[in-house]
């Protein structure tokens, strides 16, 4: 293998894909990356036998193909310290790798491909499209909530479900949920549905920041996305996703109306006097106030703040846990958030003022019990 390509190409490359490359690994094979050349283009894979990206890399000039694994690391800070200067790449019969600039010479011990992991392949896979922009905005949405509890294996990622024309994803970890759903969505014949592991979902989020379309292949054992000339793989989490529409109340008649951003940092202030153990806000309603409060008995803090909103039924006091309730805030991108409540041991409905259009977006927090 032999082949010149310049600084800026195959750092972009490398970055790519190193991300998904674990920097310590029982299989050290795993720590490496995987160089394929060919007559027109390098090709550039890590995995960690669970998630694997590869792209693809046009060199400036290639004089001999080859494939040899090459450690990640120390690879990546090397070509990143470099200027957008032409490098040289050379592997010799014993998988030693001479990296050549004008600047000074290299020499690296690499892998033989044989050695390196074979990276799986769908079968009687589906095929869906859908938008950058929009995969994006669900993604985001929803990955929050992912559980980490691995007693429940089968809440530790991200729930895709395709049927007819709506295309929605959920994700739960017991203390709140969120459900997003695109109602206008090409029409598919056979239903799907997969649970998409966590890791898989950051690797995607940082490929989908550019206008243009992803192709989603799936079958019932693995997903892929391409996004121009990069492609992840990734196993799906098994187990069967729980019933979650039996917990999402219907009855919820009580509206309270708010603005976002000053309960968030209403929240944010006064959740530094919570307890340590439950973080614990108080919400007191009554018409048009909200006092939101927190105590710590053991440190003897305590905080108190008062905001105007939109509420018309009876007082209530509510408590929930502020790093949950400011996660959920954050996702809320309208001015207003909008909360359907029942009682103070029901599960809350937070919604946006107003919907995106053909879109359906809910999150839910439970309560928790009031200190007394």
């Amino acid at each position: 293998m032999k082949f010149s390509i310049v600084q800026k190409s195959l750092l972009d490359g490398l970055q790519k894909v190193s991300g998904v490359v674990p920097s310590k690994s029982p299989t050290p094979v795993l720590e490496n990356i995987l160089f394929e050349l060919g007559e027109k283009e390098l090709q550039i894979t890590g995995t960690d036998l669970e998630v694997s990206v590869t792209t693809r890399v046009l060199p400036k000039r290639i004089e001999r193909t080859g494939a040899v694994a090459v450690p990640a690391r120390v690879l990546t800070e090397m070509i990143r310290s470099l200027p957008d200067i032409p490098i040289e790449f050379e592997l010799d019969d014993n998988n030693r790798i001479a990296i050549t600039t004008d600047q000074g010479f290299y020499k690296v011990s690499g892998i033989s491909k044989d050695n390196y992991p074979e990276i799986a392949s769908l079968k009687d896979d589906h095929t869906v499209r859908i938008k950058n922009e929009k995969l994006l905005r669900m993604l985001t949405k929803t990955i929050f909530a992912v559980s980490a509890d691995e007693l429940r294996p089968a809440l530790m990622g991200v729930f895709i479900q395709l049927m007819g024309d709506e295309f929605r994803m959920v994700a739960t970890d017991g203390h709140r949920l969120s459900k997003i759903l695109d109602k206008n969505f090409p029409p598919i014949e056979t239903p799907i549905k997969m649970i998409v592991p966590p890791k898989a979902v950051q690797i995607a989020l940082k490929h989908l920041t550019e206008e243009g379309t992803t192709e989603l292949r799936m079958d019932d054992r693995g997903l892929s996305l391409a996004f121009g000339n990069t492609t992840l793989f990734t196993r799906l989490v098994e187990g069967q996703y729980p019933d979650y529409e039996r917990v999402i109340p219907r009855d919820n008649q009580k509206t309270l109306t708010v603005n976002k951003s000053l309960l968030l940092s209403t929240v944010k202030r006064v959740s530094l006097f919570s307890s340590a153990l439950t973080h614990q806000v108080r919400f007191s309603l009554s018409e048009g106030k909200l006092a939101v409060f927190s105590e710590d008995a053991d440190m003897g803090g305590e905080a108190r703040e008062e905001l105007g909103v939109e509420y018309h039924e009876e007082p209530m006091e509510i408590g929930y846990n502020a790093q949950y309730l400011m996660d959920i805030l954050r996702h809320v991108d309208t001015e207003d958030a909008v909360f359907s409540l029942k009682s103070p041991i029901n599960a809350a409905l937070v919604s946006p003022a107003q919907q995106e259009e053909d879109e359906d977006f809910l999150m839910l927090i439970m309560p928790i019990k009031l200190s007394a």
